[in-house]
């Protein structure tokens, strides 16, 4: 009888757990915290906690090709669509803006100033691996500015260690996303928005990986995405 029960126990264990609906993000570094509040608000709405994977993007889409682990995978449409992957559909999330930051004691009052002899250490990300160093490098070529500030440039795997330095003040100006530092308030001095012709449209949205081991989850978050409560999220994010 106690074997009956033991046994009976086991396959009931199992049963939950298959029946566990359960979900992997992946994201570039520069979106943890829209990534973390969006994830959050999905499993208030669903009961489903997704599990967060954070890198530069180089990082985040090898795992991604690596296969059976990640399901939804988020950043900027063009590299996705780029790096080799198969989506079964991608859900918007908003639209990316470039600023140029700089730490407190500093005062920027164009984004072209980043060329003035103040700025004497400039960080950005590495534009092979971060879209907003793509980015930056699209605005310093555009505006002239790129030979001007090649001797000063520091350059970074993400968007997120371009903050800490910045938060230091072991840059002068620092190139990230309005969304890595909108929220930093009085712990820097400030930043300023890049002219958005001078550099590519920037589209975060989050695509559904063709094969992810957990899909009709992954369906899910992508409904959840187009919600309001989803969109207001990604509104005080600055998207």
């Amino acid at each position: 009888m106690r074997r009956i029960i033991l046994t009976l126990t086991l396959v009931l264990c199992l049963a939950g757990s298959a029946l566990a609906e359960n979900l992997v993000v992946a994201a570039g570094a520069g979106y943890k915290k829209l990534v973390t509040d969006l994830a959050t608000a999905f499993e208030k709405e669903s009961g489903i906690k997704p599990e967060l994977s954070f890198g530069n993007m180089g990082q985040v889409t090898t795992q991604a090709k690596a296969g059976g682990v990640i399901d939804v995978l988020v950043g900027e449409k063009g590299f996705l669509e780029g790096a080799g992957l198969s989506f079964n559909g991608v859900a918007p999330i908003g639209k990316g803006i470039l600023v140029v930051a700089w730490p407190k004691g500093k005062k920027l009052a164009a984004a072209s100033d980043v060329a003035k002899p103040e700025v004497k250490r400039l960080a950005m990300p590495d534009p092979q691996k971060a879209i907003y160093g793509k980015a930056a490098s699209q605005f310093l070529e555009k505006s002239g500015l790129a030979k001007q500030v090649a001797d000063k440039l520091l350059v970074v795997a993400t968007v997120p260690q371009v903050t800490t330095y910045i938060l230091s003040g072991e840059v002068d100006a620092g190139f990230v996303n309005r969304t890595d530092v909108m929220g930093l308030g009085d712990k820097i001095g400030g930043y300023l928005e890049v002219d958005p012709s001078l550099y590519a449209p920037i589209e975060i949205v989050a695509g559904n990986l063709a094969g992810a081991p957990n899909a009709a989850t992954a369906k899910k978050f992508a409904a959840f995405l187009a919600s309001k409560p989803a969109k207001d999220i990604a509104a005080a994010h600055g998207m």
